[in-house]
């Protein structure tokens, strides 16, 4: 098997191999389309990219003439990736980041620290059928482990979007055992398989594509001078902040900013913020 240095590549062409690589590995197949869309390079270009990386990986995959595009092959080993569901997850997390890209060429920067947290097992066998089903429309069978059940269950599914709560990856999928939409913790799914296709669509999920004004101002426990830091501190006018939010993912906001429904009654400085349009969200609050 062909190993290369580091330094290989021009950085322009790892980019696009890397690209390459990664969209056979996780979606399963590669449509020469998307690399001269993705970066602006011609068919022929595109071509000459998916042969240089033939050329060191040549069983990694195979062009299919009635599907018209390359398909992953059983052989499959990486060559620019680790494979690893981590590595994944953090480029579809930085995808939707809002930090301007400029920041990662930039240089002399201070020396940071990122404070680590536990890192959550997702099982590779497990999110590449989940991102397959999500991106091609594809019904799995999950099996799964509910907190609200003493043992594990095995679900039929379809998913339509992954979800980064800030602490865990959840997949938003129609849950054909239940008969509505549901979101299941991809770390507590021990398994995954591709059952079948998108037989007719499913409802519309309404809480999916809601979207809600969520209001949060300073504790009213707090002085003015606290207030004015905490007004500061999330950017807030004339003493609020608005965040708009999927009714969906509601919970999961309130969660992030430690607002439950004892929020007034909290101590202020352990508080701090406080949910203000409660009474416009009740329908949609979980607690």
């Amino acid at each position: 098997m062909t190993e290369i240095p580091q330094d290989f590549f021009k950085w322009d062409v790892k980019q696009r191999l890397t690209l390459l690589e990664a969209t056979v590995y996780w979606t399963g197949e590669l449509i020469t389309n998307f690399l001269t869309d993705t970066f602006s390079i011609s068919r022929v270009q595109a071509t000459k990219d998916i042969a240089l990386y033939l050329s060191f990986r040549p069983d990694n995959l195979r062009y299919d003439r009635s599907l018209k595009r390359y398909l992953i092959t059983e052989q499959f080993t990486p060559l620019l990736i680790t494979g690893s569901p981590q590595e994944c997850l953090q480029v579809l997390q930085a995808s939707k980041s809002a930090a301007s890209p400029v920041v990662t060429l930039m240089s002399n920067l201070p020396t940071i620290e990122v404070l680590p947290s536990p890192t959550r097992r997702i099982d590779v066998a497990v999110l590449r059928p989940v991102l397959q089903a999500a991106r091609f429309g594809l019904v799995l069978e999950i099996g799964y482990q509910s907190m609200t059940t003493s043992e594990p269950a095995v679900r039929k599914v379809q998913p339509h979007t992954l979800v980064f709560d800030g602490w865990r990856w959840h997949m938003r999928a129609f849950s054909y055992s239940h008969n509505e939409f549901r979101d299941f913790v991809l770390a507590r799914i021990h398994k995954a398989m591709v059952v079948g296709k998108l037989e007719k669509p499913n409802p519309v999920d309404t809480l999916w594509e809601t979207q809600l004004t969520v209001e949060i101002g300073p504790h009213p426990g707090l002085s003015d001078s606290q207030k004015l830091a905490i007004e500061r501190d999330f950017g807030m006018l004339e003493g609020k902040s608005t965040i708009t939010v999927r009714a969906a993912l509601l919970s999961y906001l309130l969660l992030s900013l430690r607002i439950g429904k004892d929020d007034y009654q909290r101590e202020a400085m352990a508080q701090q913020t406080v949910l203000l349009n409660r009474e416009e969200l009740l329908f949609y609050i979980a607690f």
